[in-house]
């Protein structure tokens, strides 16, 4: 079958150039924003972890930056950290990781996808530290973000880094306190907590980060009518 019609088939988060004319229908493009990451444009030698892949963009990216990629995420929907009225109770008609499956066939592609939750990933389980540990706009949808970034934390080689890009709260971000707020009593909620920008720093001080430093702020355009702000931080371990 065409690469066209196996794409046309799957559920897409991602926009993918599979092929000339081959785009993918994704909620989100990000192809042309990878400079508000501010990711290595060099990353040979490096191992890089990827957390919450979806369809693979970053993961791909980091590869094609010369890293040695490994991709953590969910298939079954019904797993996800979502607010209980959000979570799905069955099995989805479309798994969560087709889409990278196709797109790493496509791209010949070597890199390794782990179905593993946030909560419990290792550097046993995935072979050791990482010289780069990226997440963008998964933290946001965790019931325990703190949690989370210890577990990435523990992932991080000293001197390493971690870039997360995240949602943040505006108004409380103009507040000189660190909060975040509660967002999991609306119907359509897959949020729990709503930080400001001081607490994601915070947060990623006390999982133990020496370091964090904010790279920027900026507005993620969906393929619709709707953007997301996202603040960009990078922090770093001494030990």
């Amino acid at each position: 079958m065409p690469i066209a019609e196996r794409a046309a088939a799957l559920g897409w988060y991602h926009v993918l150039e599979l092929a000339p004319g081959v785009v993918t229908p994704g909620m989100f493009d990000l192809r042309g924003s990878e400079h508000h990451y501010h990711l290595p444009e060099d990353m040979t030698g490096m191992r890089a972890l990827e957390v919450g892949t979806w369809d693979g963009f970053w993961a791909f990216e980091m590869e094609r930056r010369g890293a040695t990629v490994v991709a953590i995420d969910l298939d079954d929907e019904r797993e996800l950290d979502w607010p209980p009225r959000r979570r799905p109770t069955e099995w989805p008609e479309r798994a969560r990781g087709a889409g990278f499956a196709l797109a790493s066939e496509v791209y010949e592609s070597k890199v390794e996808r782990v179905i593993c939750s946030v909560y419990d990933m290792t550097p046993e389980k995935l072979g050791g530290q990482f010289d780069l540990v990226f997440c963008g706009s998964v933290l946001i949808h965790l019931r325990d973000q703190l949690l989370a970034l210890e577990r990435i934390a523990e992932l991080t080689k000293p001197g390493g880094t971690f870039i997360s890009a995240e949602e943040y709260d505006p108004w409380l971000s103009r507040l000189p306190v660190a909060l975040s707020r509660y967002h999991a009593d609306r119907d359509a909620a897959v949020v729990f907590w709503m930080p400001s920008v001081r607490t994601w720093k915070a947060m990623l001080w006390t999982a133990g980060f020496d370091t964090v430093v904010e790279k920027e702020r900026f507005k993620m355009q969906a393929t619709g009518d709707f953007s997301v702000r996202h603040v960009v931080l990078h922090g770093t371990k001494k030990r």
